[in-house]
Order: structure tokens, then C-alpha cells, then sequence
């Protein structure tokens, strides 16, 4: 049973891994969504560690647009901006944007539109009227100059013929790379003029942060390059790339694509996964300094051999796009960064191995978690949740720090937490269905109001005690020892049983709590473990009851022939001192004092006063609503201080108040007490209070004192 018990607590918080395994699978957006924040801090925390050497970017920014006016500029200042940094030895020049349209500002194009519109005649000259774009053809046909291309998902635009070719080993990824229906060319005298040709798509995650940079695309059925992989290519003089399936037991897991001496790793979408440097920390020249003469020579060095990405950061260009690191990275920078990190090998990676190796760590952490629930203390259980729940986090940190490896640490963190919160669930609960019963059961041995206070202050369950006024109830069987004698064993088990059941349940109900039951005797105490200002008047109300359950019952047990005896009831008020008393292994909750044994002393009173119930006056001046008649003064042995004590009677009656009355008398030693009290008893011979006097009288005492 114990070890059912302890399994229960394990088999739920592994069913809750399994359940949330499942969830996983049947619903992994969320899941998705949790692990690419966990990446997106990781990379935060562990930004990439890059000089820039080997990349530029040259940014159109808002100074260069104030100086050289609005967007689009006149393609001979682009063809300037270009030409300048052939002539600095740029390795490559890369342009994140699209020239689809001529440029308007072209001579060649404004005067004959003059001439149409305005009548304007130029000057004839043999010199052919300037053209814009084919200023900035000539300067691409310098060299290592890379023409960016929109992709569009409606069919429109030419096909792309320019782009360099593919070799594929092992598998087409056309099939898996996005498609895309139509493109944004270039101006074919441009296109034809260009080293290269690649597209500046850019894809968000769901949540619009870019997390990944396309590196290949497919225009029907054709394979075409990114901008920052074309101006790889061109940067190293290579003419193609080749691109080699990666599979891992037959499936496929993504591509490798070797251009020249670098090898890059891309999903199985061609996306490369980029990992960021800090934000805003590309290297970067505003166009404006190479537009300035004066400002150019001095820019060699940080050109030189340098691919340059030539691109955008003006806020109203729209070209502002959200990473991990800042909601606002220009969109150039991504490119710039893509080829920085293929130059420098700094490349992260999701293994296929990785969803596998965390569903076990998921199953690992939560059967620990699981098994702690079941077999420690839930406190020791909680101690190594605690220590375990960061492990995931820090582990998966350490390999993205180390190899730029991509693990989530969110579902195995999950998979402990749901399993030691089922776990500890499963146990409480089991707890507390045993500490339901054990109080059950204690509330048999127990008073209900000392088990529900030890149940809610466990504190109190330590050695040591307190000092406060309590009242005492004392009971006794007459002729227990006879009955035994005369009744079998096992009836007089029943017998008894049944009689002690209804008077611990009286006591119980008024508040009591029963310390001990010895043989036939209860022993009962108020105010204690609570506090219960009217102690003595719960005491003397129970004593009533008592008396009543117990002559009830003795005259019901004597019509069947059993000669069950009276219950004789003592009680006392005063001081005593109340605790857990004994020692480490076994220790007893009661009350030690002086009260204690007065009231015992009362109960055994009873048999010489002729009493049932024999009352101190320390409880009686605290009683109101009851009606006491004196019965005399009681010098108990080894006390030199005597003991009033009182006998609780109906309402108050003439035969009452003649009686206080004589007894009064008799206190003081008036003359004639001594008679009153003896007509009182002639004419009530069956009173035991009155019968005793009437002894005492005719033996020569005239005192209410007697020894006890």
C-alpha cells in the first residue's frame, strides 16, 4: 500500500510529460513560438563576436538624402557613388535596390519630352544627349558589381536569365526552396552590365521578426541566388555554386551550398540562420562621405577588398525591418551580416537530432521530477525542482555560446515543471486524504478541537507547556470491579464501549477535551488547547449531561439484569500547567497542577457525601444559571486549606432555600441549626446531602468541615 501510495504521485506527473508531449505534436504553434523567443534571447545574451572585415555597408542615409536630395537620385550620382568605390578597390558592390524603371532625369529622355511638351529645340551637337543609365551601365561594366531583384508572388515581370547557374548533388531543392511567380528586374542594360545577380527578398517569422536570411529561390522552375550569396560568389571570382542535399537516415534536413571555399548550411527552405552581432553594429560609410571628394581618399582602407553592400537606412525609404536585437535594423544590414558570417564560419545550426534530443530530456527531467514527488519530502522535492529547472536554460545557452547549436530549452523546463506540479498535486493530495483519515481516527483518541489546532499549528506538537486556569471534570464507575467479576469479557467490552462512547461524545460536544480514559474513568479538561473563557460553565453544563446519559443508561442495563453502577463526577477550577509532557519518542498532551488532583479527589468525595456530582467552589463562582446547594467544607488529605463544595440541584424550591438557610446556621454555630437540619432530613430521609448531616449531628459534630 505504502509503495502504491508513493507511484500514484510518479504516474500522474509522467502522464502530464506525455500529455504535454502530445499537445506539442498536435499543436506545436505555441511551442514554436516559446522556442524562437528562447533563441532570440540566447541571442541577446550571446551576441555574435565579429570584427566587420569583411564587409561595409554604404547607407543612403538621412544626411546623404539632405545633401544630394530625394530618392530616387539621378542614376549618374548612383553611377558616382558606384565608380567611387571601384576606384577605393572594393572586392564587391552589392545594391540592396532595383533600377525597373529609366531614369527620367536623363537628358536623353527630358529633351525630346521638352520638345514635345514645350517646343524646346537643343542645340545640335554630334555628341549624343547624356543617358543616366547608361552612365551607370558603363560604370557596372567596370566590374564585381552585383544587381539586386525584387521576387514577387503574382506573375509579372521578365524571367530571370542572367543569374549564376546551380550544380545540385543528391536531390533538386526547387522542390523545397520558396517559389515565386514573377520578379522586378533591372533595366536589361543594367542587368547586362552586372557581375552578378542576386535577390534581396527577406522573410519574417509569423511574428514579423527576421530570424532567417533566404539564401536561394526559385522563379518557376529556376534556381536563383540572394544579394549577399551572389555577392559572396563574386567576391571570390567563382562562376556557380554547388548545392548537395543533407539527409539524415534518408530525410531530408536541408542543403549545403559551397561557394568557392566556403561551405554555408541552410534549412531545408535555403534559408541561412543568422546570427546577430549587436544591434546597429555593422560597419557602415554614409554615401555622402564617398559623394564628397574631399572626404574619399581617406576611405581606402575601410573599402578596400571589402564587399559593400550599398542600401538604405532612412525612416522613409521603409526599409526598416525587426530582429531579435532591435525592432529597427536596416534592411541592407541583414545582407551585409548574411556574408559576414558566411566569411567568418560563425554559423548556427538546428541538428535534426534536436527535437528528439529534447522530447528525452523532456521525459528524463520530468521521471526525476516525478520520482521526487513520489519518494522525497515535497520541500526536498521543490529544493531540487529548483535547481533543476534552470538546467535546461543554461545547457542549451552553453552549446548556443559554443557551437551555435539550437536547442530548446522550453520543452524540457515544461516537462519538469508540469510533471512536479502534477507530482506534488498527486502527493498533496494523497496527504491529505491520509491526514483526513488519521484525524478521523485521532478524533477517537483525541478531542476534535486538539487534533484540528495540532493539524493546523504541527508547532504546538513539542515538549514544554504553559500555565493557565482550566477546569477539571473527573468521572468514575461505582462497582466496575463487581461488574467485571459477574459479566464475560467480551460483554463487558461492549459494555463499556458503549458507555464510554456516549460520555467522551457528551464531553467532546461541550467543548472538552478528553485527556485520558483509564478503565472505566474520563478524564476531561476545558480551556485547553483553546482558549474558552466560560470553561467552568462548559464544565458544570457537561456535568449535568453526563449524569443524565449515565443514569439513563444504568437503568436500562439493570432492567436486563446487569448491575451497572452510578457515575460519581468530581470537579475543580484553578491553575495548571498544560503541554506535551514525556520525551522524544513518546510525549502525552496534558495538564500537571494541583487543580488536577482536587478534582480527583471530588470524584472519589462522592461515595462518603452520598453525591453524584461533587463541585469546588472555585468553579461554581464562575457558573451562573445554575442552582448549587453547599454541601460542606472537605480537609483533604495533605492540604491545610479545606475545600467547599457544592452539589448543582433544579430551580430553586422552599425546601432549597430552608436548607441553605439551616446549613447557614450551622456555619456560623447558631443555636437550633443543628435541629433545623435534623427536621429537614425527617422529612426527607432519601436525601443523601441530609442523611449525611443528620450522621454527623448525632455523632456530636457541629461543623460543615469533614475529612476526606
Amino acid at each position: 500500500m505504502f509503495l502504491l501510495r508513493r507511484l500514484v504521485p510518479v504516474g500522474v506527473g509522467l502522464g502530464l510529460v506525455l500529455t504535454l508531449l502530445a499537445v506539442r505534436t498536435a499543436v506545436p504553434e505555441p511551442f514554436e513560438r516559446l522556442r524562437q523567443a528562447a533563441f532570440d534571447s540566447f541571442q541577446r545574451i550571446n551576441p555574435r563576436q565579429t570584427d566587420g572585415a569583411a564587409v561595409r555597408v554604404v547607407d543612403i542615409d538621412e544626411e546623404s538624402l539632405k545633401r544630394h536630395g530625394q530618392w530616387p537620385w539621378p542614376r549618374h550620382v548612383v553611377a558616382d557613388l558606384v565608380a567611387a568605390l571601384q576606384d577605393l578597390d572594393a572586392g564587391v558592390v552589392a545594391l540592396d535596390m532595383v533600377f525597373a524603371e529609366p531614369d527620367r532625369t536623363s537628358p536623353a529622355l527630358l529633351v525630346p519630352d521638352w520638345t514635345r511638351r514645350f517646343g524646346f529645340r537643343a542645340v545640335e551637337s554630334a555628341t549624343p544627349l547624356p543617358d543616366h543609365d547608361a552612365t551607370l551601365a558603363a560604370v557596372f561594366a567596370r566590374g564585381r558589381v552585383v544587381a539586386g531583384f525584387a521576387l514577387t508572388r503574382n506573375a509579372q515581370g521578365a524571367p530571370v536569365t542572367r543569374s549564376a547557374g546551380f550544380a545540385t548533388i543528391d536531390g533538386d531543392p526547387a522542390g523545397t526552396v520558396p517559389n515565386f511567380e514573377g520578379t522586378v528586374l533591372n533595366l536589361p542594360v543594367l542587368d547586362a552590365a552586372a557581375a552578378g545577380h542576386g535577390n534581396f527578398a527577406i522573410a519574417a517569422g509569423s511574428d514579423e521578426i527576421i530570424r532567417r536570411l533566404p539564401l536561394l529561390a526559385t522563379i518557376g522552375d529556376r534556381l536563383v541566388p540572394s544579394l549577399a550569396l551572389d555577392a559572396l560568389r563574386v567576391l571570390q571570382d567563382e562562376e556557380s555554386y554547388t548545392v548537395r542535399a543533407e539527409r539524415d537516415g534518408g530525410t531530408l534536413t536541408g542543403y549545403t551550398i559551397r561557394v568557392g571555399a566556403v561551405d554555408l548550411s541552410v534549412d531545408r527552405s535555403g534559408a541561412l540562420a543568422l546570427h546577430y552581432p549587436t544591434a546597429r553594429s555593422t560597419p557602415t560609410i554614409p554615401a555622402w562621405r564617398l559623394l564628397d571628394p574631399e572626404q574619399r581618399p581617406g576611405l581606402r582602407a575601410e573599402i578596400q577588398g571589402r564587399a559593400i553592400f550599398l542600401g538604405t537606412s532612412a525612416v522613409g525609404l521603409s526599409d526598416l525591418r525587426p530582429t531579435p536585437m532591435t525592432p529597427f535594423e536596416p534592411g541592407v544590414n541583414l545582407h551585409a551580416m548574411a556574408l559576414d558570417q558566411a566569411v567568418n564560419g560563425q554559423a548556427l545550426s538546428r541538428p535534426a537530432w534536436a527535437l528528439g534530443a529534447e522530447i528525452v530530456a523532456a521525459l528524463l527531467l520530468g521521471l526525476a521530477a516525478a520520482l521526487a514527488c513520489g519518494f522525497v519530502r515535497l520541500r526536498s522535492a521543490g529544493l531540487a525542482m529548483a535547481f533543476l529547472a534552470p538546467v535546461p536554460t543554461f545547457a542549451t545557452l552553453a552549446l548556443f555560446a559554443r557551437g551555435g547549436l539550437l536547442l530548446d530549452p522550453t520543452l524540457p523546463t515544461f516537462g519538469l515543471l508540469v510533471a512536479h506540479a502534477g507530482g506534488s498535486l498527486a502527493r498533496y493530495a494523497g496527504s491529505e486524504r491520509s491526514a483526513q483519515r488519521l484525524r478521523a481516527a485521532f478524533t477517537h483518541y483525541l478531542s476534535p478541537d486538539l487534533v484540528a489546532v495540532l493539524a493546523s499549528d504541527p508547532g504546538r506538537l513539542k515538549l514544554g507547556g504553559e500555565s493557565r486556569e482550566m477546569t477539571f471534570l473527573f468521572t468514575d464507575l461505582e462497582g466496575f470491579t463487581a461488574m467485571t467479576e459477574a459479566s464475560g469479557a467480551e460483554a463487558l467490552v461492549n459494555l463499556l464501549n458503549a458507555y464510554l462512547d456516549g460520555m467522551c461524545s457528551i464531553a467532546m460536544a461541550h467543548g472538552g477535551t478528553v485527556d485520558k480514559i483509564v478503565g472505566d474513568a474520563v478524564h476531561v479538561m476545558f480551556n485547553a488547547p483553546l482558549d474558552q473563557p466560560d470553561h467552568a460553565e462548559r464544565a458544570v453544563a457537561c456535568a449535568l449531561a453526563l449524569d443524565g446519559f449515565a443514569e439513563a443508561f444504568r437503568q436500562r442495563q439493570r432492567a436486563k439484569g446487569v448491575p451497572f453502577g452510578a457515575t460519581r463526577i468530581g470537579i475543580n477550577t484553578g491553575r495548571a500547567v498544560v503541554g506535551n509532557f514525556g520525551g522524544t519518542r513518546r510525549f502525552d498532551y496534558t495538564a500537571h497542577g494541583d487543580a488536577i488532583n482536587t478534582a480527583a479527589r471530588l470524584e472519589s468525595a462522592n461515595k462518603a457525601l452520598g453525591t453524584r456530582i461533587c463541585i469546588a467552589r472555585t468553579t461554581c463562582d464562575q457558573v451562573s444559571g445554575v442552582s448549587f446547594r453547599p454541601i460542606g467544607t472537605l480537609m483533604l488529605k495533605g492540604k491545610s486549606v479545606g475545600v467547599e463544595v457544592f452539589e448543582p440541584t433544579g430551580q430553586a424550591s422552599d425546601a432549597l432555600d430552608a436548607y441553605r438557610e439551616a446549613f447557614g446556621r450551622l456555619v456560623s454555630g447558631e443555636a437550633g441549626a443543628a435541629e433545623a437540619l435534623l427536621r429537614l432530613h425527617a422529612a426527607n430521609p432519601d436525601d443523601p446531602i441530609l442523611a449525611l448531616h443528620a450522621r454527623r449531628i448525632r455523632a456530636g459534630e457541629r461543623s460543615v468541615s469533614m475529612a476526606a
